[in-house]
């Protein structure tokens, strides 16, 4: 069964929580901005820039952002939701 995400662009909401930033995504990739971590590395907040489950829609998105930056901007690519089981992941 596919969930369908709805796909949305940044609509001036400022800096969100980590917790906030799941909240409105749900289960999908999100490409955030300027993030902010502690001093574990865990992400504390960011500007939520698109969110969509499909990745390649996401990754596109950020070239276009990177374009428009006039200091080229920090960005982070998310996964928000339950990782497939019948993937293999290399770190």
């Amino acid at each position: 069964m596919e969930t369908m995400i709805k796909t949305q662009r940044k609509n001036a909401v400022g800096r969100l929580t980590e917790r906030q930033i799941k909240r409105r995504v749900g289960e999908a990739w999100a490409l955030l901005e300027n993030p902010e971590y502690d001093e574990k590395q865990v992400l504390r907040s960011a500007e939520l820039l698109y969110y969509d489950a499909d990745k390649a829609k996401v990754r596109e998105e950020m070239r276009k952002y990177r374009g428009t930056r006039k200091n080229g901007g920090h960005f982070a690519l998310f996964f928000y939701g339950t990782p497939d089981p019948n993937i293999v992941y290399i770190l």
